[in-house]
This record gives C-alpha cells, structure tokens and sequence, in this order.
C-alpha cells in the first residue's frame, strides 16, 4: 500500500511458552481503516491482536506502530500511545458502575487521533444512548449487549488510533450485533481505525475495507473485502480448495 501503515508487523513470530502460535505474520492497517480479521477457531486471531497490544511476546520480526518500532514496548506504553483493546468476553470491572468503568480508561489515555476530537463521557453516551440511562447500574446488572456497549466505551476513552475488537459480535442476538456495528462508521469518522477479529465471514466483510484470513498460525489470503470471493475464502479459511458443482 502506498501511504505508511499505521500499524505494520512484519514477519512476526510470537507464542506462548515453549507453543509457537504465529509464523512470519505479515500485516499492516491505515490510519481510518476498518479491516476484518478471519478465521476458525485456534487460527491465531486473538493471538494476533494480543501481540500487537503487548500481550504477548514478540519471538521474531517486527512491529511499529505510528512509524516507531514498538516490539519491545510494554501493554500499558502501547495504550498511551494508541492502541486500545475490546478483549473477547468484554472483562469489565464488576462491582464497579458504568460510568466507573469508563472513567478508570482515562487515566490511561493519550492523545487523540490527529484531527479528531477526544472522547468524552458525553461524546459515548451520544453513541450509547442507553449508557447514558445506566450510568450508575453496576455493569454487571446489564445485558450483554450493553456490557458490549461499556467494554467498547473503555476502550475509546483511552483516545486510541487503533481499535482493536476481537469477537465483539459472540453471544450476542442478532439485532443487538446490528446496533453495535451501526456504530462502528460513526466510531472510524472520529478518526480511529478498527482492526475487528469476527466469526461471521459475511459481516465481516460488509464491516471492512479489507480482510486477512488466517489458518495454523499464518496469513492464508488478504485483500480489498469487496474484491474477495467466497471460493478464495474457502479455502483460505480451511486450507482445502472448494469444488464448485
């Protein structure tokens, strides 16, 4: 791509332990881009954005982030510096009300996408209306949709550039999954790029501008989502070639 990636890894190796769980990952997102992230499960997805977060070691190759080379930066300096997750399961502070939840986000924010403006209480409940109506409910009195709501809010109160949502989608009906992702374009305006791990191929790819697909650990296809047809999917997604009858 032309323009300098906002976030680029570039033959990365990363694992856990002794288990190696990616191979020479090849990625990269532009400032303003929504791209989908596929695959079954165990591909390495959430491996994935964990590592580029800082969750989990880098072994091999290399990340940057904002032209800087970050592969050695710890979780909390990556947050500062704009990188922000929507952890699959949402992991909210129980015990703690919605407005808690998201204020504890902005005690680790940085700066603000260039040209956009920062998020605020008021500025989410605009987004979530019905936030706004819970504010003082402990999160764990909400459905799940609304704890969605909340861990996706934490996440923008850290001012991020990058939004990374892994499974924001699971668990949840059909109509609630509508009224997060509506909210997405209005998320990506603000000037944010969202890297989203998703299960569902066909949202997925309506969602982004372009898509990687991943199997055993490795980038099996990547291209524009409008682009990609659903044989190269196929095959992508379970490595075996799809006969057409």
């Amino acid at each position: 791509m032309s323009a300098s990636p906002l976030l680029a890894g570039r033959s990365l190796c990363a694992g856990y332990g002794d288990f190696q769980a990616l191979f020479s990952i090849d990625f990269e997102i532009q400032t303003g881009e929504v791209v989908a992230l596929i695959g079954a499960n165990g591909a390495g997805k959430s491996t994935l954005l964990k590592t580029f977060v800082g969750l989990v070691p880098i072994r091999d190759g290399s990340m940057t982030f904002c032209g800087t080379n970050v592969s050695k930066t710890p979780a909390h300096a990556l947050v500062s510096r704009g990188l922000a997750m929507v952890p699959e399961g949402r992991r909210l502070f129980r015990g703690m009300s919605v407005e808690d939840n998201l204020k504890v986000a902005a005690d680790h924010a940085g700066d603000p996408a260039a040209g956009s403006s920062p998020w605020t209480l008021e500025r989410l409940y605009d987004l979530f209306p019905i936030l706004a109506e819970r504010r003082a409910q402990p999160v764990e009195n909400l459905s799940g949709g609304q704890q969605q709501m909340v861990a996706i809010g934490r996440a923008l109160m850290t001012q991020p550039k990058l939004l990374l949502c892994d499974e924001i989608s699971l668990g949840l009906a059909p109509k609630v999954i509508a009224e997060i992702y509506e909210m997405l374009p209005v998320i990506r305006r603000s000037g944010t790029a969202i890297l989203l791990v998703e299960q569902d191929v066909a949202l997925a790819s309506r969602s982004s501008d372009r898509v990687y697909c991943m199997l055993e650990g490795r980038i099996t296809l990547t291209g524009k989502s409008s682009e990609v047809t659903r044989e190269e999917i196929t095959q992508a997604y379970f490595g075996v070639k799809h006969e057409v009858g």
